[in-house]
């Protein structure tokens, strides 16, 4: 169960950036990011009402927390992305994303067996190979390209370790508390300078709505599997969310996939079965 729940956190958090990059194309990335944490902070809140979980004020402290660890690593990708090149700039931030809060879960006294350890070193080199976009770029790899694509990497799982360190009577609070802070910034920043938070046709703003109810979902199902299993595990395997974005690509926008990827493919599935197996 614990692992089918990271998978499926992986599909969504892919699905999440594959709308965001569609929306990206119509809109300026603060609009996206923006306009897409506040309709998440919408469901998300409803969802919590619902669910009527206990309210805790410190949970949702840290929430705004990791919320604020995440828009940083936001923002930071999206800004190595444009200044590319973003076949060095995905991976780096994917591999780092998992490998933060995996190490901080070894450190907190997390164990494995010889074979579960073998299968997360092999989804590190999955997670390298299927963000891979293989493309040919001229744009130079500078030193400044790759600390921020580190520290965006470090941002995100900055994000991951805080929720594992919310109780789990309080979800999916923590996530609320977090896209209050996110979407309260940016839209904030966005009326002070007199830019649209929405876009103004129903397709950009169809895609805005998608993109905040998988990534705010998709933070809402890593709450949730971090109560069945380590956040070593969970993170690794959440962060095999580019496989969800390029099968998108292939099946909507007809993208080939290049060998890297299908390789990356083959070895996430084989990684996965170590995992499960150990």
């Amino acid at each position: 169960m614990s692992i089918l729940l990271s998978l499926i956190t992986a599909a969504a958090f892919g699905t999440g950036d594959f709308f965001g990059g569609m929306s990206a194309k119509r809109m300026s990335v603060l609009q996206v990011v923006g306009g897409s944490h506040f309709i998440g902070l919408i469901g998300v809140f409803i969802a919590a009402v619902l669910i009527d979980n206990t309210f805790i004020a410190s949970e949702f402290a840290l929430g705004a927390l990791g919320g604020a660890f995440g828009g940083i690593g936001v923002g930071l990708l999206y800004r190595g992305l444009s200044r590319g090149p973003m076949s060095v700039v995905a991976p780096l931030t994917a591999v780092t994303s998992a490998a933060v809060p995996a190490l901080w879960g070894i450190l907190s006294g997390e164990r494995f067996s010889a074979l579960g350890w073998a299968g997360l070193a092999l989804a590190f080199v999955a997670i390298w190979l299927t963000s891979t976009s293989g493309n040919n770029s001229d744009t130079p790899v500078t030193v400044q390209v790759v600390v921020e694509a580190l520290l965006a990497g470090a941002g995100f799982g900055s994000l991951f370790i805080v929720l594992d360190l919310t109780q789990d009577s309080g979800a999916p609070w923590p996530v609320v508390g977090a896209r209050l802070l996110t979407s309260t910034v940016l839209i904030s920043w966005l009326l002070f300078h007199r830019q649209p938070v929405f876009a103004k046709d129903r397709v950009g703003f169809g895609l805005v709505v998608l993109t905040g109810l998988f990534d705010t979902g998709s933070n809402v199902l890593f709450l949730y599997a971090l109560q069945v299993a380590d956040l070593t595990v969970v993170s690794v395997l959440s962060s095999l969310y580019p496989i969800a974005t390029v099968l998108l690509a292939r099946a909507v926008l007809d993208e080939r996939m290049n060998r890297l990827q299908l390789i990356g493919f083959v070895v996430a599935l084989t990684a996965t079965a170590m995992i499960a197996s150990g």
